[in-house]
Formats: structure tokens, C-alpha cells, sequence
């Protein structure tokens, strides 16, 4: 009999241990994990008030160098109205951070658990040496892309649309780019195969004075446009091609030309005083967003959405072989036969 209650409370015992090692594994398990959360607070809670800081003394070496850069009426609040202004991401995570910050104050009793010790403060200074650690030249691969206007390709895009394009094209007093195709084709008796102007971009970016194909033919250009432009009478004009081979049994002919703007880029990047390596690295970026962020231009503008047809395209092919423009044109329209067909009928 005591040897059975002898065991019996053997195994209480070790029931008892048993249970007594999971409540403090589990003690340690959540005391640690409260510890990591306390500790991330604490870090990103350095980190924001390193940037507020870094932030702050950036609007006084801006406020004291750069004051020309500013209206005096609304200097200071520009500065720092620039300064303070923070992406989403940015605002999200330090929503994040004060919710979590406020609940484990709340689980904790103790705000003191959340507030930076004078040891993490001290690491303050490793954010202000490491804080362009970051940046690379894929980053200004990333910030072209973004849609903020400010960047080269778009700037080109959006002079050569409003300064040109946008003025040039639409119909204002029988003077548009259809009119005046139209007015071609009846006094030369020609079909346009794109009734439209053909704008090239290819990704060399150079495209000669004069169309370079075995397949074109340069002709008689466009009628003349001139508008009054910043006091100066401008003439606008739009160079003819003949595709000497006929496509479906017809000749076609295509007012086109190419991009000035690439052109303009190329030569910048062959002149010493202004190119950089910068605009060596990233030209195909350059080129890409040119394109796209014209095409929107001319999509989203009603008077030029069905003015202008772009062709974008390599400048050689898998061979490393020059492309020609004419094959290029023939490939273009046999995936729009109907569309010609319409056209021209």
C-alpha cells in the first residue's frame, strides 16, 4: 500500500515538472517575444527621430545655401513643407509603428518599454552615415519610371507634344494632318497607307535627315503649316516616303519622320559637355519612358489620339544587322490590312 501511494506521488510529481517546464518555457517564449517587440519599437522609433533630425538640418543648410532657389514671401514654409513631405510607404509604416507602440503599452502598463534608451539614441549617427547606403543606379532606373514628369524622357516627350505635335496635327482651319494628307493624295493621285503621321523611334535613337531604306523613296513633302508660335511664324513641316514596294498590289505612301527629340538626346550623349554616364547607363530607360510617356500624351489629348501613329522598334536586328525602315512598314501594315484596305477604299 505505501508502495503504490509511493509511486503515485512519483507520478504527480513528475506530472507536476512536466508542467511546471512547459508554463516556464512558455514564460520565456512570450517574455522573448515581448522583448523582440519592445526592441523593434525602440529601433524604428530611432530611426524616425534620426530622420526628423536629419530632416531638420537639411531645411537649415537649404534655408542658408539655397534661399535663392525660393519666393521670399513663402521661403521657410516651402523648405520645410519640401522637406517633411513623406511617400505612402513611408506614412503607412509609421501608422503601423504607433499601433503597435500603443498596444504594447497597453499590454505592458509601462510606456517606458517603447521609448529609446540613451543606447539606442547613440546609434542615431549610423543612420546619418548609412542612410544613402541604398541608393544605386538602379534607383534612378526606378524614379525614371515613376510618373512625376521631372525626369529627361519625359520632359523631351512632353516639349516635343506641346511644342510641336499638339500644334502641328489637329484641324484648326483646313490645315490638319489629315486634311492636308487628303489634299496630297487627290492632287498627286496617291494612297497613304496610314492616314496619320508615322513617327519612328528606334532605339539607337539617330535617324538620318533623309530616311535610309532600299524600300523608300523620298517625295514631295506636305503642304507648309505655319502658326504664330512665342512671336515668330513658324512653318511645320512633314516629309513624304514612297514604299516602292507595293503591298496587296498598291504603292503606298507615308507621311513620316523621326523622333527629333531622340535624335537631340543622341547628340547629347556624343558631346563632352553634355553627357554623362549617367545618361550613357540609362538610355534604353530613357528611351522606353519617351515613348510611353508620349504615347499617353497623345492618346489622352482628343486632338491628337488619331493623328499619330508611333513605331517603336530595335535599330538592329538578332544578326546585328541594320532594320529597314521600309520592311519595317510592310511588316506594320500586313498586321493592318483591313485597317488600309478601309482606308484606301
Amino acid at each position: 500500500m505505501i508502495r503504490k501511494m509511493a509511486i503515485a506521488n512519483n507520478a504527480e510529481e513528475e506530472e507536476q515538472a512536466v508542467r511546471t517546464e512547459k508554463s516556464r518555457k512558455c514564460f520565456y517564449l512570450k517574455k522573448m517575444i515581448g522583448d523582440y517587440i519592445d526592441t523593434s519599437v525602440r529601433v524604428v522609433a530611432t530611426v524616425f527621430l534620426a530622420d526628423f533630425l536629419q530632416r531638420l538640418y537639411r531645411c537649415a543648410v537649404e534655408y542658408v545655401y539655397y534661399s535663392r532657389y525660393y519666393l521670399p514671401e513663402d521661403r521657410v514654409w516651402t523648405i520645410v513643407r519640401r522637406s517633411y513631405s513623406y511617400n505612402s510607404k513611408s506614412v503607412y509604416l509609421l501608422l503601423a509603428y504607433l499601433f503597435v507602440a500603443l498596444s504594447r503599452i497597453s499590454v505592458s502598463g509601462d510606456f517606458r518599454s517603447v521609448v529609446p534608451t540613451v543606447m539606442f539614441l547613440a546609434q542615431m549617427p549610423l543612420y546619418w552615415i548609412f542612410s544613402d547606403l541604398g541608393q544605386s543606379t538602379l534607383s534612378y532606373s526606378h524614379w525614371i519610371r515613376g510618373n512625376h514628369g521631372l525626369d529627361y524622357a519625359a520632359g523631351m516627350a512632353s516639349n516635343y507634344f506641346h511644342g510641336y505635335l499638339k500644334l502641328s496635327l489637329p484641324e484648326r482651319m483646313d490645315d490638319g494632318i489629315k486634311h492636308r494628307m487628303a489634299v496630297y493624295e487627290d492632287t498627286h493621285n496617291v494612297t497613304f497607307g496610314v492616314d496619320r503621321l508615322v513617327i519612328l523611334i528606334p532605339d539607337e535613337m539617330f535617324v538620318s535627315g533623309e530616311l535610309e531604306s532600299n524600300l523608300l523613296e523620298k517625295v514631295q513633302p506636305l503642304e507648309t503649316k505655319y502658326i504664330n508660335r512665342a512671336g515668330v511664324n513658324r512653318p511645320f513641316k512633314h516629309a513624304v516616303y514612297k514604299l516602292k514596294k507595293k503591298v496587296n498590289g498598291k504603292t503606298y505612301y507615308f507621311a513620316m519622320e523621326g523622333a527629333t527629340p531622340m535624335l537631340s538626346f543622341f547628340d547629347a550623349m556624343q558631346f563632352n559637355l553634355s553627357a554623362t554616364w549617367q545618361m550613357q547607363e540609362l538610355k534604353r530607360e530613357i528611351w522606353l519612358k519617351f515613348y510611353k510617356h508620349l504615347k499617353e500624351l497623345i492618346t489622352t489629348w482628343p486632338e491628337t489620339r488619331n493623328e499619330v501613329q508611333l513605331i517603336i522598334y530595335n535599330s538592329h536586328d538578332t544578326a546585328g544587322n541594320l532594320v529597314d525602315v521600309g520592311s519595317l512598314l510592310i511588316d506594320h501594315m500586313q498586321n493592318k490590312t483591313k485597317i488600309i484596305d478601309e482606308l484606301a477604299g
